[in-house]
This record gives C-alpha cells, sequence and structure tokens, in this order.
C-alpha cells in the first residue's frame, strides 16, 4: 500500500469521515473506491436498494479517470456504476440512472438529474465522495455541492 492508502483506509473501512491530501499518482482514488466497494458489500446492497454511493469529482476528464480505475480494479464486483457528466447525452443517462448502485459524476450533472429525471432520487446513498472538493469550491460549485447535499440522507 501507499502511504496516503496506509493511513486512510482502516478510517474509511470504519465509516469514518476523511481529509486527505497527498500528490498526484499516489494512490488516493482506491482510497475510496475500496471502501464504496466494502460499504455496498456488507449491506447486501443490490440495484433494488437504489443508489448507494455517489463520488462527485469536479470535472468530467476526472470523472472518467475515476470510472476508468473502478473498471479496472474494482469492476469484478455486481454493483452496477454509471458515470453521470455534463457532455453526455442526457436522455441516455436518465434511462440507466435508475439502475445504478454507484454514480462517478459531475456536481451539475447530478445535481440536474435529482431535479429533471423522473423517479431518480438519492434518500439511500450510504457513502458519498467528493474527490478534489477544493477544486470544486474554486471552480463555483458550493451552491451546486449544497443543493446536492439537500437531496441526501442526513446521516
Amino acid at each position: 500500500m501507499t502511504e496516503i492508502q496506509r493511513c486512510t483506509l482502516p478510517h474509511a473501512l470504519a465509516s469514518r469521515d476523511i481529509i486527505a491530501s497527498s500528490l498526484t499518482g499516489s494512490g488516493k482514488t482506491l482510497c475510496y473506491l475500496i471502501p464504496v466497494i466494502e460499504t455496498l458489500y456488507r449491506n447486501k446492497w443490490s440495484v433494488y436498494d437504489g443508489l448507494g454511493a455517489l463520488i462527485i469529482l469536479p470535472t468530467r476528464e476526472l470523472a472518467l479517470q475515476v470510472f476508468e480505475v473502478y473498471n479496472s480494479t474494482c469492476g469484478g464486483h455486481e454493483f452496477s456504476v454509471g458515470l453521470v457528466i455534463g457532455g453526455k447525452k442526457l436522455e441516455y443517462e436518465q434511462k440507466e440512472i435508475n439502475n445504478m448502485c454507484i454514480l462517478i459524476c459531475t456536481p451539475g450533472r447530478i445535481l440536474q438529474h435529482l431535479h429533471e429525471t423522473p423517479g431518480f432520487e438519492a434518500s439511500n446513498v450510504l457513502i458519498t465522495v467528493l474527490d478534489e472538493a477544493d477544486m470544486m469550491l474554486e471552480l463555483g460549485f458550493e451552491n451546486t455541492l449544497n443543493a446536492i447535499f439537500d437531496e441526501l440522507p442526513k446521516n
């Protein structure tokens, strides 16, 4: 394990909130992907339980990178995972989004789905990840994130 993984994984697996910083390429993505998978697995999550995990990133490029890391390292699990980002057809996402256990997304697009996609909601979410939270705030997503949090369970 890398240093960031060694320091954060035990806390993340114990369902503690984490704020961490580390250099690019240090393995941060697995620091939250592994606990996301483990949390859903422990809870025997299925597509019938709805959305269980929300991973929010500031840009499409970062979201795509995380989606690729998930598929290359965690893709053997039975959890359905979706990539919800601007620049893709909203209608296609709307057809599939209600069948996802995990969503990797950008703030504006997930908020759009929460407001515009019939039947889509986030009331069962067990784990929420903000990757590059500082960048999201620098890019002006504070109000968008607050609106997303309003849709999530308070616990």
